[in-house]
């Protein structure tokens, strides 16, 4: 009891308690007694009790066991029903010493690559290269080759000119830029690589990809392993497709609700025009479980046939994300008829316009494999909440990349000095042509 209380507070509750013994039952107080002089009775009944915790802990673990178990059966039932027969299109190991220019070439631009993208992708050694039989993708500082100075003022870079320029517009949007402080026009800070198979043919019509790669650390770092179709059949982007079968973003993780680094995202893009893309009906995402995937290589594969679309990492069994062909695409995005301005909107997937497949199309053409390593972008994809600095640009800035560029204070030191962490190291690539 309470210190405070008096001795005739205390006199009061033992008459109280005893009270309440005496009103008790016989039954209740013999019950009482039985228990008190009998503690092992008590024991048993804990003992009980924790065995039936135990059990039920137990049975718990086996059921979420069971579930994954389950899972991977399913999927694995799945990949057998839909086993195809494989012809060997490319296995590169990169053990030449040297990129193969009959496998790979790069596309050259400094236009942003319709995603507002900061960099120039150029076919210098300092961006991409082969050491130790793996192939390096790095960003490194234009500033690097130029000088700081000529970044905002008195350089002009013309790809055109120089025979560099490898898009098929040559205009000064995307292969030119002259950097100017009056205008504010800066080059893109940021020089990269971005490595394709579409010139050298090693493109599939259905068929299996897998890449073994492991990403680079840095903000704003932007690595993909991604598909394009080789001809635009059904028209300009996105309206012949796009398959992205890895993208993430090189952020460094900064806390344990972080999944930047350790977030895998698996996309199709289609639409008859960018603004309708309705990608977000048909992508996926993994995260890593106490992992980043710039810490190990890593395999990333795809299996594309006429009745499923299919990513995945590590195995075929670890499913990234899966599409099932069926309904066309025209009626999937259920697009509007015409546009606001009343421009009638035609459903570009269609026999008469050269789908093989109607409810396959536009994914039922040939496409051609990229390596890529972007930095920044204006589409949306950096979100302010990637970095406790928040985005250095805004994407509806008048110049994202001078504004990219004056921050760099606050991004540079989050990538490595060392090439190899601040790479796409790339261990080897395989594609397979069903057959």
């Amino acid at each position: 009891m309470p210190p405070s209380m008096t001795e005739e507070a205390r006199a009061q509750a033992f008459q109280q308690q005893q009270q309440e013994f005496v009103e008790k039952p016989a039954g209740e107080v013999q019950q009482a007694k039985a228990s008190s002089d009998k503690p092992w009775l008590e024991a048993k009944k804990r003992q009980r009790a924790d065995l039936k915790v135990r059990w039920m802990f137990l049975g718990s673990a086996l059921l979420g066991v069971a579930a994954v178990v389950a899972m991977m059966v399913v999927t694995a039932l799945n990949t057998m029903k839909d086993k195809h027969n494989y012809c060997l299109v490319l296995e590169d190991h990169f053990d030449q010493g040297k990129i193969n220019t009959d496998v790979w070439s790069h596309e050259q631009q400094t236009g942003g690559w319709g995603t507002g993208e900061f960099e120039w992708t150029t076919d210098s050694a300092n961006n991409s290269f082969v050491r130790n039989n793996q192939l390096y993708i790095v960003p490194t500082l234009t500033s690097d080759m130029t000088g700081e100075a000529a970044i905002a003022d008195g350089y002009s870079l013309n790809l055109t000119d120089s025979g560099a320029c490898t898009s098929a517009n040559k205009s000064d949007f995307y292969c030119a830029v002259r950097s100017n402080a009056s205008t504010g026009i800066i080059l893109p800070p940021v020089q990269s690589a971005r490595l394709t198979t579409k010139i050298s043919g090693k493109t599939i019509r259905f068929g299996k990809v897998e890449v073994t790669a492991r990403m680079p650390t840095g903000d704003w770092i932007w690595p993909a392993v991604w598909m394009m179709p080789s001809k635009e059949v059904y028209g300009p982007w996105p309206a012949s497709g796009e398959i992205d079968i890895f993208e993430g973003k090189g952020n460094p993780s900064r806390s344990r609700q972080d999944d930047l680094s350790s977030r895998m995202t698996s996309t199709m893009h289609w639409a008859p025009l960018p603004a309708l893309d309705r990608y977000a009906l048909t992508n996926g995402h993994l995260n890593l479980f106490q992992n980043l995937w710039n810490q190990k290589m890593h395999t990333f594969g795809l299996e594309w046939t006429p009745k499923k679309l299919v990513t995945w990492q590590r195995t075929r069994a670890y499913e990234v994300f899966s599409y099932k062909f069926g309904t066309d695409f025209w009626t999937k995005g259920n697009f509007p008829s015409s546009l606001e301005n009343g421009t009638t909107l035609e459903n570009p997937w269609t026999k008469s316009n050269g789908a093989n497949i109607v409810d396959v199309a536009p994914f039922d053409q040939d496409f051609y494999l990229i390596l890529s390593v972007a930095v920044g972008s204006t589409n949306g994809w950096f979100q302010d909440s990637d970095s406790p600095d928040g985005k250095p640009w805004s994407d509806q800035s008048k110049n994202p990349q001078r504004d990219f560029w004056s921050a760099r204070d606050q991004w540079l030191p989050t990538w490595p000095t060392k090439v190899e962490d601040r790479a796409m190291v790339i261990d080897s690539v395989k594609i397979w042509q069903q057959c």
